[in-house]
């Protein structure tokens, strides 16, 4: 090899050894950078990480604080005071349950009684929507068994106006309805054991140019029944129906202002005389227990009798009341509002 291929060789060789040098730099540096991003993307998926279980946590904490139950404020119903003049009596809870509610037809005038009490038991007849859910002045006559709590019986007749009466035994009922077609009044009786409704007046219940407005007056005894109808602007008829005969006589006729007919007599006292009904200035309806005797055995074999204070307590409050009617055993409450009626047992609480 001459000099001159030696300085050749020698230089190619020292070039491609440069070359190596600069690429294996080259490559340890390309290294390095991979490291460097890799570590940044390490460090930077584990920030993302830690922003993300951030961001879980405040929103968990947040719907913890959203889905927290609203606290009740319990609002504590406004006592109602014991007039001054009842608190001479012992005020309890109670002293009576309500047994059934009822719907009753709506008046904004006297027709009379629209609830009637058995005489022989614990049925109520009343006079309710056709629809049994809201009507007026007209409806079904219904007779409700407050001791089994079941209806026994509705007429036939859609057009009872009111002025109910049983017949002493309690097997019938008289009652005022209204001819829709003709637009008279009548009187008719029905036989609950048949359900057979007779008409009273028939084709005379046209007793006046008008409505010939009619009234059960009375049915003191058993076949006879004493009804009224008007004959004119201030006139007044009476009649005496008997049943069994189906005989309608006239009987005499009174001035317009002397007909009782129509009016409404409320049962403020049970007819035993321990129960008693009380309303306040501001329509509460308190209720009121005669007392109770109680029978004391002594030691030498003999007995005192003490009888306790009376009770008194809310049957309802703020409540305008068209109707107060006991039964004749004392044993239960009818009280009908604006469009209800409520039957209450007497003497017992509400556990």
């Amino acid at each position: 090899m001459t000099g001159d291929n030696y300085i050749c060789h020698l230089f190619i060789f020292f070039r491609q050894h440069k070359k190596m040098g600069i690429m294996e730099k080259a490559f340890s540096h390309g290294v390095t950078i991979i490291e460097i991003i890799m570590k940044t993307y390490k460090y930077f998926l584990i920030i993302i990480i830690i922003f993300i279980l951030s961001l879980l946590a405040g929103c968990s904490v947040l719907a913890s604080q959203m889905n927290r139950p609203t606290e009740e404020v319990d609002a504590t119903a406004t006592p109602i005071t014991l007039p001054t003049q009842l608190s001479v009596q012992t005020r309890v809870e109670s002293q009576t349950c309500l047994v059934a509610e009822l719907v009753a037809i709506q008046t904004d005038k006297p027709q009379g009684d629209l609830m009637a009490w058995s005489p022989t038991g614990h049925a109520l007849a009343f006079v309710q929507p056709v629809n049994q859910y809201s009507g007026f002045y007209i409806g079904d006559l219904t007779i409700y068994d407050a001791a089994t709590q079941e209806t026994l019986f509705t007429s036939n007749d859609k057009a009872v106006f009111g002025d109910l009466a049983w017949s002493p035994d309690g097997s019938a009922l008289a009652y005022v309805s209204l001819d829709q077609t003709a637009g008279i009044y009548t009187v008719k009786t029905v036989t609950l054991a048949y359900g057979i409704e007779v008409d009273v007046f028939g084709d005379e219940a046209a007793t006046d140019d008008f409505a010939s407005q009619k009234g059960v007056l009375s049915w003191t005894n058993e076949p006879d029944l004493t009804l009224t109808s008007v004959c004119g602007a201030d006139c007044v008829r009476l009649y005496q129906y008997n049943i069994v005969s189906q005989s309608l006589n006239p009987l005499q006729e009174i001035r317009y202002n002397e007909n009782t007919s129509l009016g409404l007599v409320n049962d403020l006292v049970s007819l035993n005389g321990y129960w008693q009904i009380s309303i306040d200035n501001n329509d509460n309806i308190w209720i009121t227990s005669g007392g109770e005797t109680y029978t004391i055995d002594q030691l030498d074999n003999t007995s005192l009798t003490s009888k306790v204070d009376s009770k008194i307590s809310l049957v309802l409050a703020d409540t305008r009341l068209q109707e107060i009617k006991f039964s004749k055993d004392s044993k239960y409450l009818a009280l009908r509002t604006t469009e209800q009626v409520l039957i209450y047992q007497l003497g017992c609480t509400k556990d």
